[in-house]
């Protein structure tokens, strides 16, 4: 079983059901599946193979979802690229994937003009000319047996760290982290799921549009994140019964002065990609009357490796426990787990876990261990076996040869009245090796008259080491696609 066979089941057994729909056009289970039909055929009839790449560079909407279904149906691999990417971030992944086919629209097509390539595509489809034609205009005659490869996807991580790594992500650990999600949730035909993170992104992918078409139900796209106003009135007027954001997007939902007066029929709320203050999480139980449920995982993944049970306890703080069909370990150096209560690196192992890097093998000779992936993540494990992610490895500052984990600090500055975001970096020092900066945001309508009383704050919460030398305000911190504060580029700014 596949997503793909899931799809075409419920175009035979719910055919007029609802599957996906935007501002601009809405498609049914049926009609969806024919023109993801059509597109495969027009791909095959384009000389495209199994193991054959096609780039799909699209904002969300209904032309993405049809050529990721369809790359899956002729055997190809599909390659999400956000379309926000500048000319030469595209030309890094354009030229380490080499796509046969480049689908897009009209802006990147004219940023793709300023791109070099190592080599040539043999097709470029823009979303307003040639890709209307695909999938309305089928061959006559359906010209293939279609047979499905390992690989499904190859989607590149973020690069807050660096260039950006292709993990391919295989057809069983797609469908494997979308069924699994989608039974935690208990998500049926009846539920209305809403997508405004990019569907370039493995989140907004597994965790919203793989998981809701296993189910059977409805996705509904955003373009892109607007605000916090569009967002809530689209909850509305859909009837969205799921949502799925990182912990900024709550932020913005929560601090909307007129969020009383939307009439919402939520039921569920995940979030992942970054720590979710606790502050947000109280907030939101108080004005829903729900929780939101909090999980943990990562591109190399399909992506969710842990998840607070949605319909059990869940523990502040907490990512939850592993998945079904997955396990995990905390090691030392050594590679030896560690003590429950300790920190050490998290390890993965599970259906779920990429086939590789595409195309880097010093990386995968050093991203496994015995078949563990080695996330990079500190973690600690408790006697439930809830998991808490302490911080990045590479994010831990050593200050005065003390470990200083921002999480921890920015999990305090987020409990501040004034403050609505939050990243706490190292810098280099001399004297002490490194030393903490924090920088912020602050809520609309406060005002913060000297650093001094946010070190202040800080000092009645953490001990000394822990808290920041400096602090810097600024009027926005830098994010990557799926929302996530990139701390490299603040690292490149003030460290």
């Amino acid at each position: 079983m596949n997503l793909d066979f899931k799809l075409q089941e419920h175009a035979r057994n719910i055919p007029e059901n609802l599957a996906i729909g935007s501002e601009s056009s809405s498609y049914t289970y049926r009609e969806l599946n024919e023109k993801v039909q059509n597109l495969a055929d027009n791909f095959y009839l384009n000389s495209i193979r199994k193991g054959d790449r096609i780039a799909i560079i699209l904002d969300n909407c209904p032309e993405f979802v049809v050529s990721y279904y369809a790359c899956m149906r002729v055997g190809a691999i599909s390659v999400p690229i956000n379309p926000s990417l500048t000319p030469r971030e595209f030309g890094v992944i354009i030229n380490d994937s080499n796509p046969t086919i480049i689908i897009m629209n009209d802006t990147v097509n004219e940023k793709l003009s300023n791109t070099k390539f190592d080599g040539d595509p043999k097709l470029l489809i823009t979303k307003s000319k040639e890709f209307d034609d695909l999938l309305t205009n089928g061959p006559i005659e359906r010209l293939m047996n279609y047979s499905y490869p390992e690989e499904c996807s190859i989607l590149y991580t973020s690069g807050t760290t660096g260039l950006p790594k292709g993990a391919i992500l295989t057809h069983y650990g797609l469908y494997h982290n979308a069924k699994v999600f989608a039974e935690a949730f208990n998500l049926n035909e009846e539920d209305r799921t809403l997508i405004v993170p990019p569907l370039s992104h493995i989140a907004a992918q597994s965790n919203c549009l793989n998981a809701t078409m296993y189910s059977g139900g409805y996705n509904y796209m955003l373009p892109r994140w607007e605000s916090s106003t569009k967002t809530l009135a689209t909850m509305e007027d859909k009837e969205i019964t799921f949502f799925f954001g990182p912990p900024t997007m709550y932020t913005y939902i929560l601090n909307n002065q007129n969020i009383s007066e939307f009439k919402l029929k939520l039921k569920y709320a995940y979030t992942g990609a970054s720590a979710l203050p606790e502050e947000i999480f109280n907030k939101w139980v108080k004005t829903f009357g729900f929780e939101i449920v909090e999980g943990y995982g990562l591109t190399e993944c399909s992506p969710v490796v842990s998840t607070n049970p949605p319909h059990g306890r869940k523990k502040l703080g907490s990512v939850g426990l592993p998945i079904d069909g997955v396990s995990v370990k905390i090691v030392n150096e050594q590679f030896e787990e560690v003590p429950i209560g300790e920190s050490g690196e998290l390890v993965v192992r599970g259906p779920n876990v990429m086939k590789e890097y595409f195309n880097r093998l010093e990386e995968n000779n050093n991203a496994f261990v015995d078949g563990w992936f080695k996330t990079g993540d500190i973690a600690k494990r408790d006697k439930d076996g809830y998991l808490y992610i302490v911080d990045r490895k590479k994010d831990v500052i050593i200050r005065s040869g003390f470990n200083v984990y921002p999480r921890e600090v920015e999990e305090v500055l987020y409990q501040h009245p004034a403050v609505l975001e939050v990243a706490v970096i190292g810098y280099p020092d001399a004297e002490r090796g490194e030393l903490v900066k924090a920088v912020l945001t602050l809520k609309s309508g406060f005002s913060i008259e000297s650093t001094t009383d946010l070190k202040g704050y800080c000092k009645e919460r953490l001990a000394s080491y822990k808290v920041p030398s400096t602090f810097e305000i600024v009027e926005e911190l830098p994010k990557n696609a799926s929302g996530k504060i990139v701390k490299g580029k603040l690292k490149e700014i003030f460290a």
